[in-house]
């Protein structure tokens, strides 16, 4: 059994991924035997730019203000994590990624310094008083 995780930025991508891998099953079958391979897909979660570039990039906006104001100059770019984000703004409550300061991902040599993770934590609180203020 394996288990694989297909994450694109573009929807359709992902699904021409899933299909790939239904096309490589069926190769398989059709070679060694039916069931050889089965696919079963359960699609966990999406990229949430879909739900914030059709009305919510207020909540970006909103963001790139926040660092600006506490001295980080923003650099919007998209990125597949995200994952309670991603399933929040599925939901109806539009998360944008932000920032950690950290470096190097997923890898032994990943790190965040100090100074990076007290903007993150300013820019959160500078995110709140700004959304505290627009109610």
């Amino acid at each position: 059994m394996m288990h694989m995780l297909v994450r694109d930025h573009d929807r359709q991508h992902f699904e021409r991924r899933k299909a790939l891998l239904q096309q490589m099953a069926d190769f398989f079958n059709e070679k060694y035997g039916d069931g050889t391979v089965v696919v079963t897909p359960h699609d966990v979660y999406y990229n949430m730019l879909e739900k914030i570039k059709d009305g919510h990039m207020d909540v970006v906006d909103l963001a790139k203000e926040a660092m600006e104001a506490v001295g980080v100059t923003p650099q919007v770019a998209p990125i597949r994590g995200g994952t309670d984000g991603a399933q929040l703004s599925f939901r109806g409550l539009p998360c944008p990624n932000l920032f950690t300061g950290g470096a190097n991902f997923h890898g032994r040599y990943e790190y965040l310094p100090i100074p990076s993770l007290v903007k993150a934590c300013e820019t959160v609180i500078e995110i709140a008083k700004r959304a505290a203020q627009r109610r």
